[in-house]
């Protein structure tokens, strides 16, 4: 089981640390990190139950959606987080993210149909068509986190070492590519600011 700090405020799990079933095994095919080429935003629409419908407040509620997240899809997606990754803004001071490891690095998704091999799935835990959220504080944070993958995704009980995602350049988003309202009119004012910054 993996968890660990990529950055100060960044924290990261794998699936084991999240608690994934192992009843429903890791889907899609592998991919040669050579052939990472895009990030692909996108949001879950699944929101918090509490007045801070886009931001989370503690490991364990992060956890629940994400095992809520391998199976919500079963009927056309199969049982398996869709999205690479998932990022939950957590509500704390100052601010700080959750990474969630969903099909990972090395597979393909099921998030943006005919870029699931070159790109890369990061959805944010939320809706961010309709709920205005001040996303600011977060920037700094989703970019080392892109930052990691591209120049050094690894990490304590990890697995690894694992060769970085050099070839990763353009940050886009599902709506670019696909008639949807995903990720949200909210995140995609911020995506020209999200950058690849090296967290070492």
């Amino acid at each position: 089981m993996a968890k660990f700090q990529i950055a100060n405020r960044v924290t990261y799990a794998d699936r084991r640390g999240w608690g994934a079933d192992s009843k429903y095994p890791r889907r899609g095919y592998r991919v040669n990190r050579k052939d990472r080429e895009t990030i692909f935003i996108h949001h879950t629409v699944i929101v918090d139950n509490d007045v801070t419908k886009n931001q989370w407040e503690t490991e364990a509620e992060v956890f629940s959606k994400m095992r809520q997240l391998q199976i919500i899809r079963q009927k056309d997606l199969g049982s398996d987080v869709p999205y690479n990754f998932v990022v939950f803004l957590m509500n704390t001071n100052p601010a700080s993210i959750y990474v969630c490891e969903g099909r990972g690095e090395d597979r393909t998704g099921a998030h943006t149909r005919g870029h699931n091999t070159k790109g890369i799935g990061i959805a944010l835990q939320g809706n961010f068509e309709h709920i205005l959220t001040p996303l600011s504080e977060y920037i700094p944070l989703i970019s080392l986190f892109l930052g990691w993958l591209k120049f050094d995704p690894n990490g304590p009980n990890y697995g690894g070492p694992y060769a970085p995602m050099s070839n990763l350049n353009e940050i886009s988003y599902h709506q670019k590519v696909s008639n949807t309202a995903c990720p949200g009119k909210h995140v995609i004012e911020i995506i020209p600011r999200l950058k690849y910054i090296n967290p070492r």
